[in-house]
């Protein structure tokens, strides 16, 4: 006997309106540093769009719609898409451009003419300007093992690299600490099943040898728009710690600890040399977007940039003046 399934009017409804393209609206505010009005940016927005029902699964290509921003810095895009939700991006000439942004919309009105909502919300964007990228020493190192256990172990950020006979550096300017408390394993019993939970204690502490040297934390609010300039162009003069250690763990019964933070970046300083009052005469600036990231085998990752001009603090990097060669794909950095 042949069954035959009907749809539900509700259901029928529904993937009618996911295969149309609804109109949706957003303002977008263009300013700079200063908080002035940024004309004739150019600003795109990409209205998402979903696959049509029967046509399998995942994302269509977005319905792009682009426009300029007046002499009050605002420009109002009109685009349409099914998918929920519009993202945006802005570019100027001089200025670093900032994406990543996004609406998601929460529901349609109107039977006929049916409107994605909120209606037009306002998306503002800060454009930073470009000032004096300079040529930097710019690496991401990958999941480097730290080649030793317990004791520091130098990294040479002018080689990237450890220090000999771990590697080619020659001076130590970062010390790496890698420990790890031996793995226990805690049993749990649900009905006649056991189930096994591993308990990992894991700790990396970041150290320099120089009086003076250190790293200056920035933390910044995780967001999902934001300039291609992450950082201040400028490395402070003050402010740098000496030791920074982060700890990994979990213990039976509590939540999993970590010191490892998504919102964290640093300004970096070493080969400090001070005179015989205590005043600094050298030293090499840089920078670190994103956190020290480490494993429980001691696998360590993290992207820095490094002026190489004793005691200029400028860490505005130009891409195309990367000083390290013969990088990876895994080793390059892309960002200003």
């Amino acid at each position: 006997m042949k069954i035959i399934r009907t749809l539900s009017p509700a259901l029928l409804l529904a993937l009618a309106t996911a295969a149309i393209a609804q109109e949706g609206q957003v303002t977008v505010r263009v300013m700079n540093e200063s908080g002035a009005p940024v004309t004739n940016a150019v600003v795109t927005s990409a209205f998402a769009t979903a696959i049509k029902p029967g046509w399998g699964w995942g994302a269509g290509r977005a319905n792009e719609v682009t426009g300029q921003t007046d002499t009050n810095g605002y420009s109002t895009l009109t685009g349409s898409g099914n998918g929920g939700s519009v993202a945006i991006a802005v570019k100027k000439d001089g200025y670093y451009g900032s994406s990543g942004y996004q609406v998601l919309f929460t529901n349609l009105v109107g039977m006929a003419d049916r409107k994605w909502q909120p209606w037009n919300p306002l998306v503002e964007v800060i454009l930073k300007r470009v000032g004096d990228p300079i040529a930097m020493s710019a690496k991401r190192v990958w999941e480097a093992q730290v080649p030793a256990t317990g004791n520091p172990v130098g990294f040479d950020v002018m080689a990237g690299d450890w220090v000999a006979p771990h590697g080619k550096g020659q001076e130590a300017d970062v010390l790496f600490a890698f420990s790890a408390e031996p793995e226990r394993v805690h049993t749990n019993w649900y009905g006649s099943s056991p189930r096994l939970h591993r308990f990992l204690d894991y700790t990396l502490t970041i150290s320099f040898p120089n009086e003076g040297d250190g790293t200056s934390p920035v933390p910044l609010p995780p967001q999902r728009g934001g300039s291609a300039l992450r950082l201040p162009p400028k490395a402070p003069e003050s402010g740098y710690s000496a030791v920074t250690p982060k700890r990994v763990c979990q213990q039976a019964g509590k939540p999993q600890h970590t010191d490892i933070r998504e919102d964290q970046n640093y300004f970096f300083r070493v080969r400090t040399k001070r005179d015989d009052k205590g005043n600094i005469v050298s030293a090499l600036y840089g920078k670190i977007y994103g956190d020290f990231l480490f494993d429980e085998r001691g696998r360590v990752s993290f992207t820095y940039y490094l002026n190489p001009t004793p005691n200029d603090r400028n860490v505005e990097f130009d891409p195309a003046k990367n000083l390290f060669t013969g990088l990876s794909s895994r080793e390059q950095v892309h960002e200003p």
